[in-house]
């Protein structure tokens, strides 16, 4: 039997239906939209009901891990398991959960002194975070320690892929991940910029096209450039709002790179969908590590 327990936080997505069957504590990113403040899951707004609020031009304002909240939530989990505890964190590159997170674990080691408690940096978010809990906690069903789950996520954290677009850039300039100047130019010239996570775990640009199908096509290029045989169990691919283009996007990997895994659909979290706003696509995998020096950070 497992003598650890992984957990993470709820920008770690993954495809409709894992955590059901696989249960998974996640703690809560706090976040506000329409005057609402929101943090625990069963308090937030359905999916497509918060994508709609996206839609209609709402802004969303952000928080991380509320240590209060990751305290509780984490004491609970080592006083009811008896087990190790090992934490898998949204990007440092794009939030302080990581650093309150680690705090946390300070605290917890204090009043669990016989209790191994880690913390690690994924330097990804979303499906790519997503994808670092699902082969952590494959790894741990088939026998592996604590210590070989986080040297395979040191290892591997940057071959975890994030390539995506959004429909609006209003919503990466309120995030302050875009200039005001970089922004008022795309939505103008409608340049819909090809986004990935660089080495840092932050949001960089690998190129630009001129409308959304363009946009579609060069996410497939990039994919079948990072892309390699056997590193997936499957294909993630996330949206906010846009089944129709998930297919689509799906179909068009399916043709570009014919030996690729089943492909699987998931919402963006909250959080991370705050940011990106609403018609957000993006596809995940493991593959070749990034590169170490994307076009240019925004």
């Amino acid at each position: 039997m497992s003598d650890f327990i992984i957990t993470t936080d709820n920008a770690a997505d993954l495809y409709f239906g894992y955590y059901e069957a696989n249960p998974t504590t996640r703690l809560p990113m706090p976040f506000s939209v329409a005057g609402k403040n929101y943090e625990f899951e069963e308090e937030c707004p359905a999916y497509m009901d918060y994508y709609d609020l996206l839609k209609q031009g709402h802004l969303v304002k952000t928080a991380q891990v509320n240590r209060q909240t990751a305290h509780d939530m984490l004491k609970k989990v080592l006083e009811e398991t008896g087990k190790d505890l090992l934490f898998i964190s949204f990007s440092s590159g794009m939030s302080g959960s990581y650093d309150s997170i680690c705090a946390v674990a300070n605290e917890l080691r204090l009043e669990f002194p016989d209790r191994r408690i880690e913390v690690v940096d994924s330097l990804s978010g979303a499906g790519g975070e997503g994808l670092l809990v699902y082969y952590a906690q494959k790894m741990q069903r088939e026998g592996a320690s604590m210590d070989e789950v986080i040297q395979w996520i040191e290892d591997n954290k940057c071959n975890a892929h994030h390539i995506f677009i959004v429909d609006d850039l209003k919503n990466l300039k309120h995030s302050g991940r875009i200039s005001t100047i970089a922004a008022l130019l795309g939505m103008v010239m409608q340049l819909k910029p090809i986004l990935e996570l660089n080495n840092d775990g932050k949001i960089a640009l690998l190129g630009k096209a001129l409308g959304r199908k363009k946009a579609m096509s060069e996410i497939t290029r990039y994919f079948a450039e990072y892309y390699e045989d056997g590193k997936n169990d499957f294909i993630l691919i996330g949206h906010t709002g846009n089944q129709a283009d998930a297919d689509a996007l799906a179909k068009r990997i399916k043709e570009a790179v014919p030996t690729v895994p089943p492909i699987k659909f998931g919402y963006i979290n909250r959080l991370v969908s705050g940011n990106a706003g609403y018609n957000a696509l993006v596809v995940f995998m493991m593959g070749k590590q990034r590169k170490k020096h994307i076009i240019e950070q925004i």
